[in-house]
């Protein structure tokens, strides 16, 4: 039985030194949909699980490149 992931959410500052890259990348991410933003008025949030999966599809490009 598969359980479910709660979502753990992360702050643009997270994101950013999670992926270690720089403002404009993320906005970049953000801009192609690559990375959703979740609405909240005070911060500029992301879910951890989409955050993973952007990481993982990323791996795996670069794990065909390699071959």
């Amino acid at each position: 039985m598969r359980t479910a992931v709660e979502p753990n959410f992360l702050q643009w500052d997270q994101v950013i030194c999670l992926l270690q890259i720089p403002d404009e990348d993320l906005q970049w991410l953000v801009d192609t949909q690559q990375l959703l933003e979740i609405p909240n008025q005070d911060h500029q949030l992301f879910d951890s699980r989409d955050v993973d999966r952007l990481i993982d599809s990323y791996r795996k490009t670069a794990q065909r490149r390699a071959i």
